[in-house]
């Protein structure tokens, strides 16, 4: 019989994971599970956000011809029993690898009245919900690449409205001097107010309260701090961190169940350099497909690697910032900016989509990434039962 491979997630690494593995292995059964019908770049959510829908890829348009695609939500994972619980239905859908790809579409919450555009959900509703021209004084949490994306985007688009992002830790901190300082800049002089290293004691409905005892008033607040991955992968008895991550090894499997993959926000490394995002998806998705195929061959294992080259952040449309990074995303006293910055910007979101047409569409691997940095920590050995070859580490 031959295996069957479930993947669950229709995102970047998923779509990339599927399509890959189908040109590697052909006697095998790949079954793609998504909630939605429709594929969208959660990197132009703050676009959408701002300027509202834009055209939706079909997913099944995305996929290749032998990968089956199920729409449905996925409401149980049984890790010990090897199958998978899904919405108004008794039949469980057993497999013999699982590929978890359910990215982070969660929040932290802070407050029952704020908005998200953390997941396509979050953003329609907040575009049913919201009546733009009327949101003259916004906040936004979160002063990572996120919520400066989302505030220099709705200031380009409604340049007359009040914009206040807030942080409880120092300003657009990941970046360089040079970084930092020429996006400081663009929120100056583009009257964009920064409050940083402001500790929130408070939020009632349009107002936030500080430690400091001053407060800060708003029509509209979005969050944009701390991101989730699904409850469900807690509740599944995978071992997680404080954002439902599953924690896995040098291989990319979760340490309990070895038969089990995940790439992508899902993924969580201990003492690695990655962190959430398309950056990361991708390659985490192409390296489970090859990983998989060459499981399934009794080919040679290698560790995940990936080393970084740069951070991209759109400062509204017509301006942008790529800040240059070592391998390990330390950043270096090197920037691309205005025009440019935001031309190489919009090229690499356009790569992402061309990264999975052309994977879907050509026989052979399209996708590379910069490989380096190995990921080093625990590894547990898959069971005998399970043909993996010769192990590489």
């Amino acid at each position: 019989m031959k295996p069957k491979i479930l993947i669950l997630g229709a995102g970047y690494a998923g779509i990339i994971a599927a399509n890959r593995l189908d040109k590697q292995v052909k006697d095998v059964e790949i079954i793609l599970i998504s909630e939605s019908s429709g594929f969208q770049e959660r990197i132009r959510f703050h676009e959408i956000a701002s300027a509202g829908q834009k055209k939706e890829r079909n997913i099944r348009d995305l996929l290749r011809t032998n990968v089956s695609f199920l729409q449905t939500k996925v409401t149980g994972i049984f890790p010990k029993e090897k199958r998978i619980q899904v919405e108004g239905s008794n039949q469980k859908i057993n497999y013999d690898y699982l590929v978890i790809t359910l990215g982070s579409s969660g929040i932290r919450q802070m407050n029952a009245n704020e908005n998200s555009i953390q997941s396509k959900g979050a953003v329609s509703e907040f575009l049913k919900k919201k009546d733009h021209s009327k949101i003259q004084n916004l906040c936004i949490v979160g002063s990572g690449l996120t919520g400066i994306e989302m505030a220099t985007e709705w200031k380009h688009f409604y340049p007359k409205s009040k914009v206040t992002i807030v942080d409880r830790n120092p300003f657009a901190s990941s970046f360089s001097k040079q970084g930092r300082d020429y996006i400081k800049n663009f929120f100056v002089e583009n009257n964009i107010q920064i409050l940083d290293q402001m500790n929130i004691a408070g939020i009632e409905e349009n107002e936030i309260r500080f430690e400091n005892k001053t407060k800060l008033s708003f029509d509209c607040i979005i969050n944009c701090t701390g991101f989730q991955s699904p409850n469900l992968l807690k509740e599944s008895g995978f071992k997680t961190n404080s954002q439902n991550q599953i924690y896995v090894d040098a291989f990319l499997r979760s340490f309990e169940f070895p038969e089990v993959f995940v790439a992508g926000d899902s993924a969580y490394l201990e003492n690695s350099i990655l962190r959430m995002g398309c950056v990361t998806a991708l390659p985490m998705g192409a390296y489970v497909a090859d990983h998989l195929a060459n499981l399934i061959g009794g080919k040679n294992l290698s560790p995940f690697s990936f080393q970084f080259f740069g951070r991209c952040v759109s400062l509204g449309r017509k301006v942008g910032m790529i800040q240059l990074t070592e391998g390990n995303d330390k950043p270096k006293e090197q920037i691309i900016k205005g025009k440019w910055g935001a031309i190489v910007k919009e090229m690499v979101c356009k790569f992402t989509i061309l990264s999975l047409v052309l994977e879907k569409k050509l026989p052979f691997r399209f996708y590379f990434w910069p490989k380096g940095n190995p990921i080093k920590g625990k590894t547990k050995l898959i069971p005998e039962s399970i043909p993996v070859g010769n192990l590489v580490t």
